[in-house]
C-alpha cells in the first residue's frame, strides 16, 4: 500500500472516531483490538467492516459514520482530541490540530469561492 498523504489520514481518522462511536452505540461492550500504541488511521474501520457479518447492523453503522464525520469536520482541536479520546482513538494533540485546520481552511475555502 503507498504511503497516504496528509488528507487521506484525516479522513481516516475521523472515520474512526465516527465508528468508534457508532459502535459503541449499537454494542457497548464492543472492544477495538490493539493498545492503540500502534494505532493506524483508518484501521479501526477497515477492521470492523471485515470482522462484521451483520448487514443490517453493518448498514446501520454506516450511515451513522457518514453523519459522524460531517459533523468531527466542524469541530475544534479541542472538541476532537476529546471526542477521540472519549471513543478509544488514539490522537495526539498535534494531529487534532492538524486535522481541525485542515477541514477549517477546507471550509474557508468553500465560504470564499461562494462569494
Amino acid at each position: 500500500m503507498s504511503e497516504l498523504g496528509a488528507k487521506e489520514q484525516y479522513f481516516l481518522i475521523l472515520a474512526d472516531i465516527a465508528i468508534a462511536a457508532a459502535i459503541k452505540t449499537h454494542d457497548s461492550g464492543y472492544v477495538f483490538p490493539g493498545d492503540g500504541a500502534d494505532y493506524v488511521p483508518g484501521s479501526l474501520r477497515n477492521g470492523w467492516l471485515a470482522s462484521a457479518g451483520d448487514t443490517a447492523l453493518r448498514k446501520r453503522v454506516m450511515a451513522m459514520v457518514s453523519a459522524g464525520v460531517a459533523s468531527l469536520q466542524g469541530m475544534t482541536e479541542e472538541q476532537l482530541a476529546a471526542a477521540a479520546e472519549k471513543y478509544g482513538v488514539t490522537l495526539s494533540g498535534g494531529m487534532a490540530k492538524r486535522v481541525a485546520k485542515y477541514f477549517h481552511a477546507k471550509r474557508n475555502a468553500v465560504l470564499s469561492y461562494n462569494r
